[in-house]
């Protein structure tokens, strides 16, 4: 198991990242493509530099639907060779988020359109994620899909479907604590390889990306998850005090 931390939007430069990562004894930064300054320092290749001996991570583009329509998923399978180019050598693994689609509010509940068109769905986000691993696999890194914390009871079938392909998977715990323990639900049944994990504290149902300690998850169980799988582990919360706070406690 490595530990990590994430991209900081508090921060103004890769290297900020890296030595707050240093003093706090950790192995690897998570960069993001949602922060401008990451962007700037892939496509320059200051990255390297700036991160030193620290390993990389990379999450890409947070609104990054692969089950979406061939024409939007082929633009983002160009951004994601061109970052993945970028980062060759030194990023180890690519983050992207299962989504959950467009969705149709009728009398104040909502419909989801991936749902009433599932076999097209799937066919297409198959498609795009395997293209998408293949794209990561040409550069030497892995490929985890993650799951967001708005996931629909439908993303079972979905999680069946990929893990029948054998694809890698991040566990966001708190993402997962504000959809009812879905995740954590099929996992218990089916074979999944977790080759990353997002750990943050949540509680209520609402709230997530807390710093350990501030929620109500049994976080130690998730730890031996972790490292039953030899994961990395990113302590996914968004500023440097609760990072501080959270390493002491993980």
């Amino acid at each position: 198991m490595k530990v990590g931390m994430p991209a900081l939007l508090e921060f103004g430069c890769v290297r900020e990242n890296a030595d707050f990562a240093h003093s706090l004894g950790l192995d690897f930064v998570e960069l993001s493509l949602n922060l401008s300054y990451c962007r700037k320092s892939l496509a320059s290749g200051s990255f390297r530099e700036e991160l030193g001996e620290l390993e990389a991570t990379l999450h890409f583009f947070d609104e990054a639907d692969f089950g979406t329509y061939p024409e939007v998923v082929d633009a983002y399978l160009k951004l994601l060779d061109r970052y993945c180019g970028y980062g060759e050598g030194k990023i180890r693994q690519v983050n992207v988020h299962l989504q959950s689609g467009p969705v149709v509010t009728i009398s104040g509940v909502k419909h989801y359109v991936y749902e009433k068109e599932f076999d097209e769905y799937a066919d297409r986000l198959l498609k795009g994620l395997s293209k998408a691993r293949e794209i990561c696999a040409s550069h030497k890194m892995n490929l985890v899909v993650e799951n967001t914390d708005d996931l629909p009871p439908y993303a079972t079938r979905v999680y069946e479907k990929l893990a029948e392909a054998k694809f890698f998977f991040c566990y966001d715990i708190g993402h997962d604590h504000l959809c009812n323990d879905l995740l954590w639900e099929f996992q218990s049944t089916h074979d999944m390889d977790f080759k990353e994990f997002h750990i943050h504290d949540a509680k209520q149902r609402k709230q997530c990306h807390l710093a350990l300690g501030q929620g109500e998850l049994d976080i130690k169980k998730f730890k031996t998850l972790a490292i039953d799988n030899d994961a990395y582990v990113v302590l996914e919360v968004k500023c440097s005090q609760d990072l501080i706070v959270s390493v002491g406690t993980f």
